[in-house]
């Protein structure tokens, strides 16, 4: 049932990520949500799925009996016509909650142009693309019905950013999940001994549990 795979998703609207957007952390999410049911409150850095629960993925894993596996599913691999762009947006006080602030016994005032209630900035990069894809060893089924709850990649996606348009999963010629192309280039972190990038392998990626030195894929394009 696992075979290679090349997972592709044709954009809709620019992505706010960096240039990993490692698949298999999207994919947790939704198998979270489809095992466990809809999202809890947590604190941060916090996670709501304990070790005993084994929630796993359709990907095959690598170093199975090491602390640092981690599933056959490259990072993101971008369209030639990909652009790099950056954006601002304001964010300010909606004063429909002014009823909200508790001002004691004086009569308070909401100041927008300054103070804590002041309107900022927030500039936020993002990349624009045709589509990006993923290279996988995985269950081409079981993939495919996490997918269809994909609908963005990405954040700020109540924006609007990072919408998919369709999804394309097909076998491929070989495994590139770690190593692909005509020149056997990186395609993911990968654990090694001794010094390297501190780095997620599998999902959660925050996880400082999940975190460890790692061989990085070249960064190409990047901020």
């Amino acid at each position: 049932m696992y075979e290679p795979l090349r997972i592709r998703a044709y954009l809709q609207t620019g992505i706010i990520s960096d240039q990993f957007l490692p698949l298999d952390g999207v994919l947790y999410y939704h198998k979270v949500r489809d095992e466990m049911g809809e999202e809890v409150i947590t604190k941060p850095l916090e996670s709501s799925v304990r070790e005993y629960q084994h929630i796993s993925l359709p990907f095959t894993l690598k170093m199975k009996d090491s602390e640092a596996h981690f599933y056959s599913c490259s990072f993101a691999v971008w369209s030639k016509d990909m652009v790099e762009d950056q954006q601002t947006y304001s964010k300010r006080f909606d004063l429909k909650y002014s009823d909200m602030i508790d001002f004691g016994k004086k009569i308070g005032k909401i100041e927008t142009a300054r103070g804590r209630y002041k309107m900022y900035h927030i500039k936020v990069y993002y990349r624009t693309a045709t589509y990006v894809e993923w290279y996988a060893h995985g269950w081409k089924d079981d993939i495919e019905k996490l997918l269809k709850f994909v609908t963005h990649l990405g954040k700020k996606t109540s924006q609007g950013w990072g919408a998919v348009l369709k999804w394309e999963v097909e076998s491929w010629k070989e495994d590139w999940s770690v190593r692909g192309f005509e020149d056997n280039r990186l395609m993911r972190a990968v654990p090694v001994k001794g010094d390297g990038f501190l780095y997620g392998v599998r999902p959660s990626y925050w996880n400082p549990k999940h975190q460890f030195p790692c061989k990085m894929p070249e960064i190409k394009g990047a901020y």
